[in-house]
């Protein structure tokens, strides 16, 4: 294996935001792993979080920096200073009630995110967790297609969810700043699907792994949730994307997408039962599933990455996915 050129040298210092988040933390293990100092934001304190990181790869590589909101400036360029590179993956919680406006909060917090990195000549890149839902949501039985240049073209009033305007909006409105702006760094985006995957610590939580205790109860709420025209990816895979954004020279300006394969219930209810065979309150899957009927053309690019960059075989399998997600619920 040829050795992948990093952006910048193990030591360096990244800011990486959600450090508490499923897919954050996987990050911060993956770049601890790879030698480099993390500093982490956290909305309130976490001593867990310090303590996760100082057992598993020792004292002094692992710091956090309180930013409860970002739309704080001073906050953010405080936390930023001196880093190598920086990976946004906190959430701006547009679902809040006195949120009034959800889509300006977000672009916004995204925004100051890029300006704050540009006063600092240090920063060499700036990752966005984007999701699949910036590029569109399929509807029905209809079949899509994601390229590297769709778009969800849905509106607060017509979109699924405002989480989908969201995401959209704070990445698209980042390309438009970095056009506009040029700043001396580069900025990559990634969009992962549907992630499940072992959890570092129980206070993590996840989507996935909430679906998958309610499925150990008996409890199909899953399956009117999420009606599956779904991929799936490995939460570990999705930190490797972000990971790679980051660091891989020959990745510039671009849209990873992170979506390993199609996947029904009926595909996930069969490991369920053979991690938890003892378990009959396990819950049949629905009677009747459409497969996804689209394709997701820039996933090619993002497996081959990690063939090349991690010198894997390529995507986590469902089944270990599933599995592992099982045995950390």
């Amino acid at each position: 294996m040829t050795k992948p050129q990093y952006a910048f040298p193990p030591g360096s210092t990244v800011l990486v935001t959600g450090a508490n988040s499923y897919i954050g933390s996987h990050v911060i293990n993956i770049l601890l792993g790879l030698g480099y100092r993390v500093r982490g934001t956290v909305r309130t304190p976490r001593p867990w979080l310090q303590g996760l990181f100082d057992a598993s790869h020792g004292p002094h590589t692992f710091d956090t920096a309180i930013v409860s909101d970002f739309q704080d400036k001073n906050a953010i360029e405080n936390a930023i200073e001196g880093v190598s590179g920086v990976v946004h993956l906190a959430q701006a919680m547009p679902w809040d009630p006195a949120n009034k406006d959800p889509v300006g909060y977000t672009v916004d917090g995204t925004l100051n995110i890029l300006k704050a990195a540009s006063t600092q000549t240090s920063v060499k890149r700036v990752v966005l967790a984007s999701s699949i839902v910036a590029a569109g949501y399929p509807q029905g039985d209809r079949p899509f297609k994601f390229d590297t240049d769709t778009w969800d073209i849905s509106t607060p009033e017509t979109a699924i969810s405002i989480y989908t305007v969201c995401k959209t909006e704070g990445e698209r409105q980042s390309w438009k700043w970095v056009e506009e702006n040029k700043p001396h760094f580069i900025l990559n985006t990634v969009l992962p699907w549907m992630n499940f995957g072992r959890t570092l610590h129980p206070e993590i939580g996840s989507s996935g792994h909430k679906f998958i205790r309610d499925l150990l109860k008996g409890d199909t709420f899953p399956f009117k949730v999420l009606p599956l025209q779904a991929w799936y990816i490995d939460v570990e895979d999705s930190a490797r994307l972000h990971v790679i954004a980051l660091l891989s020279s020959e990745v510039k300006s671009e849209r990873l997408f992170g979506a390993a394969a199609p996947m029904t219930w009926a595909d996930v209810i069969p490991i369920i039962r053979k991690t938890e065979p003892t378990n009959k309150l396990i819950p049949d899957p629905p009677e009747s599933e459409n497969p996804s009927l689209g394709e997701v053309v820039p996933a090619a690019r993002a497996e081959g990455l990690i063939r090349s960059f991690f010198d894997r075989p390529g995507w986590t399998t469902l089944d270990q996915s599933i599995t592992a997600t099982v045995k950390t619920a």
